[in-house]
């Protein structure tokens, strides 16, 4: 991430909004595959962006020295459930998938960047991601009264 946004970051002469908006347009090119078996994607990608903490009791150690960060079993915090599940395995109906914070029908066509801007996709529980559907974001109570409210999406 840090040499993604270095040229961003090392830009010490930007003066005004345009020019930020220029410089981060130029650097963002990298479009990842939202799924590859032979390079990264957006899989890995939102495994490292919104990893959780490491699982360190379900390993095979049998001593608390063996028990070091690399023996721990990676996790991704999931999104609308604010809990960490294990990161392996994904993409089934009984661990977790993606969820576009902006609804797939709602405008993100099936294809291009911005159907893989991993700042838009976060890790979500398969079942809320699926009642979630097309539904806006919204304020439950705040705006709209809670029987307007749809649980859990």
């Amino acid at each position: 991430i840090s040499e993604y946004y270095n040229p961003i970051l090392l830009q010490q002469q930007l003066t005004n909004r345009t020019q930020l908006h220029n410089l981060t347009k130029s650097q963002h090119r990298n479009v990842l595959p939202y799924t590859s078996n032979t390079k990264q994607d957006v899989w890995d990608a939102l495994m490292s962006l919104d990893a959780g903490t490491p699982d360190c009791a379900n390993t095979a150690a049998t001593s608390p020295e063996e028990s070091s960060s690399s023996s721990c079993n990676a996790t991704v915090h999931l999104i609308y459930a604010n809990t960490d599940i294990p990161a392996v395995p994904h993409g089934d109906p009984s661990n977790w998938n993606r969820e576009h914070v902006w609804p797939k029908s709602l405008g993100v066509e099936n294809k291009g960047p911005d159907y893989t801007d991993v700042h838009a996709l976060r890790p979500a529980d398969w079942s809320v991601n699926a009642a979630r559907g097309n539904k806006y974001f919204g304020e439950c109570g705040i705006l709209h009264s809670l029987e307007e409210c749809v649980i859990p999406a």
